[in-house]
């Protein structure tokens, strides 16, 4: 199938290291969309593997993929960043490598985005579970079927233990001509939790967001052992108060809440895995460390690091 940089509407950015066994899934799921004017843009971020082999017999077939390779690994954001120089599309979408679109995405979000003259919009999403093949239920609630998010409402949602899954994993469909006006790109300085700074900045730039609730992405779990990425939450703590201190955030005391909020939340996770992992490990030394150093740090009762051990034991004897 041909597409011409004239009648491209969506760019479709994918950034890939080392993900030769299951880009070809991600690629095919933007190619068998019903959405005849897009471009599929690869960004390779200096795979060891035969990745850019992969994408290169694709391209063979269907030139609406292109592909360009960083000099050195720079990480997602930069990747994304040089995929967003290279799209030629009005609405940029992104997908991740290890990832899928279930069919008739790109058309939902296009047709939503447009009708309510939003800057970006994401979906509901789908946990995969490579190893078994199973897809899971939805991430988020299914109603309403379509909302706008402000800035305090993605705040609320954009953390662990939120009432619902983290905002900060939605994968969106961008407005070309906002990013550009705006000069906004994904911050590079950043390997983890990348999408909600830029997610943050958009709003932070009065950019109108909405969440579609049907479910239009298929997010592969890193159970799988496809995710290329070890996450490293102290380094999202550390954006996350940084972002505090912004000047366009200084004057919103709700957001400086949330904000904080956010900060407990990822400390919490952080060391509640950190804890598990040692429990499991069997390095009980190190377990009492965590629990009456790192934990009592993050300010948050030793209740709920008990509560959650507790279930974390019954479910392994479970298993057995």
């Amino acid at each position: 199938m041909t597409t011409s940089d004239d009648c491209v509407e969506v760019s479709v950015i994918i950034a890939a290291f080392n993900c030769a066994s299951f880009i070809r899934r991600a690629i095919m799921s933007v190619l068998t969309q019903d959405h005849p004017a897009l471009e599929v843009i690869v960004v390779d971020d200096c795979s060891t593997d035969d990745t850019v082999d992969v994408v290169r017999q694709m391209m063979a077939s269907d030139n609406r993929i292109r592909i360009t390779r960083l000099q050195k690994n720079s990480g997602p954001s930069a990747a994304r960043n040089e995929a967003i120089r290279a799209a030629s599309g009005k609405w940029i979408a992104v997908l991740d490598a290890d990832d899928a679109y279930a069919p008739g995405r790109i058309n939902r979000l296009v047709e939503a985005a447009e009708r309510h003259s939003v800057d970006f919009a994401a979906d509901n999403f789908l946990y995969f579970d490579a190893q078994s093949e199973e897809m899971g239920k939805p991430a988020l609630s299914t109603t309403p079927k379509e909302e706008l998010v402000d800035l305090h409402a993605f705040l609320r949602q954009a953390r662990p233990y939120a009432t619902e899954a983290d905002y900060g994993l939605l994968k969106p469909l961008y407005r070309r001509s906002f990013l550009i006006e705006h000069d906004i790109a994904y911050p590079t300085e950043r390997r983890h939790g990348e999408d909600f700074l830029i997610y943050v900045n958009i709003l932070l730039h009065t950019g109108r967001m909405l969440l579609l609730r049907e479910p239009g992405y298929i997010y592969t779990t890193r159970s799988s052992g496809w995710s290329r990425t070890v996450v490293d939450y102290q380094d999202q703590v550390e954006a996350t108060a940084r972002l505090m201190k912004d000047r366009r955030v200084a004057t919103d005391k709700s957001a400086r809440h949330l904000l904080s909020t956010r900060k407990k939340a990822l400390l919490r996770l952080s060391t509640e895995r950190a804890c598990h992992h040692h429990m499991i490990s069997g390095n009980h030394l190190t377990l009492v460390r965590a629990i009456f150093g790192d934990f009592s740090n993050a300010d948050i009762p030793l209740r709920i690091l008990t509560r959650s051990i507790t279930k974390k034991i019954a479910s392994k004897f479970k298993k057995a």
